[in-house]
């Protein structure tokens, strides 16, 4: 029996340490051979960098594990039928090309990519739609009610489907035709927790941090709204992303922008501060999120304060509905801080650990394996 797993990913391998990168690590150091295939760009968005690294070549990280670098696409194949089958084509085409060099076959192909259906049944492999976000409610050049009809094809051809700990999420895919497997998002347990080595050593600083993407899903005018009336304390912000900080900086003295920074560098930053936040605009995209960021919050033992989005429903994360009542909430969660509740919140989050996650995700992988061998 073959032991290729195909990952067709939404991300770029080495942009962060994403569910997608740790679950085909781990099939990988499982005993599985796996290419994992970049997220496509469109020719826009090489003509904005045309210097792609690697452009469409396939790399060999170990005898287990290749990446399949991103390569070019058609523009608005989220938009218009015409323009995605011909990416599903160039899409299919490259992707086999590559494989029957590494006489590679895949048993399973592991997708994250909603928008091409077409070809997933080309592979003659089992199916697993790892379903992560709303796709159909990312800004951008899409259709939402195309991208929701190729999602709901690309249910309909998978042998498996997971979700995130998202309930709405999990409802959209129900919906579908579908009844998902469950698999929040995890936290790398050991690297977050280690601050209890050294519990007598930590000295919390006047700051609030957060950690992620910068995008159009980032409340801006609640951060601000927060710095604006807590002079006191210093906002961290760690991350990446499209938005442009220049004036909020600029403005605001007390919110530095630290850049991207590996996860090693940020967890002492996470443990240092009186608390973290996630001030995500409320939408019908982050009402369906499953946030990393929060794991690695409880994880590092900070206090959480979040506005009403995805799956936050936990006893150690306080939510804020409007801005008044974020910073009350940001207020109360520093006052109720003490050592020994950052030990409950750090002690909380072992259960979420990439470990259990992989647990979960390896008896779903054998009862397909057994179900269609």
């Amino acid at each position: 029996m073959s032991k290729d797993i195909l990952f067709i990913s939404s991300n770029r391998f080495n942009s962060f340490p994403s569910r997608k990168t740790r679950f085909s690590k781990f099939l990988s150091e499982s005993g599985f051979r796996v290419v994992y295939v970049e997220s496509p760009h469109t020719y826009l968005a090489y003509l904005k960098r045309p210097k792609f690294e690697k452009l469409g070549t396939l790399e060999k990280l170990n005898d287990n594990f290749y990446v399949l670098r991103s390569f070019p696409i058609l523009p608005f194949f989220k938009k218009y039928r015409p323009l995605n089958a011909v990416d599903q084509k160039i899409f299919y085409n490259h992707i086999n090309s590559t494989l029957e060099k590494i006489s590679f076959k895949p048993l399973v192909v592991f997708n994250y990519m909603p928008f091409f259906p077409d070809i997933l049944s080309n592979f003659k492999s089992s199916i697993i739609y790892d379903c992560v976000d709303d796709h159909a409610n990312f800004p951008g050049l899409i259709n939402p009610d195309y991208v929701n009809e190729l999602e709901k094809k690309t249910v309909a051809l998978s042998d498996a489907v997971i979700v995130t700990g998202s309930k709405a999420l999990k409802e959209k895919i129900v919906k579908f035709g579908k009844d998902p497997y469950v698999i929040p998002n995890g936290v790398d347990y050991k690297l977050f927790s280690s601050w209890l080595e050294n519990v007598k050593a930590l000295k919390i600083k006047k700051q609030i941090t957060y950690v992620g993407a910068l995008s159009e899903w980032f409340d801006l005018e609640l951060l601000e709204f927060l710095a604006q009336n807590l002079k006191e304390y210093e906002f961290l912000l760690i991350g990446f992303g499209s938005l442009s900080l220049n004036k909020l900086l600029k403005e605001n003295s007390n919110i530095k922008f630290l850049g991207k920074l590996d996860q090693k560098d940020f967890s002492p930053i996470l443990w240092e501060s009186a608390a973290s936040i996630i001030p995500f605009k409320v939408n019908d995209l982050t009402k369906k999120v499953d946030p990393l960021k929060a794991y690695e919050y409880l994880a590092s033992g900070v206090p959480v304060v979040s506005t009403p989005i995805g799956n936050i429903e936990n006893p150690y994360i306080y939510v804020g509905s409007t801005k008044e009542d974020f910073m009350e909430k940001l207020k109360i969660a520093i006052e109720e801080d003490s050592l020994e509740t950052r030990i409950k919140r750090t002690e909380f989050a072992k259960q979420f650990s990439w470990e259990n996650r992989f647990k979960q995700l390896y008896e779903i992988l054998e009862n397909l394996l057994n179900n269609h061998g």
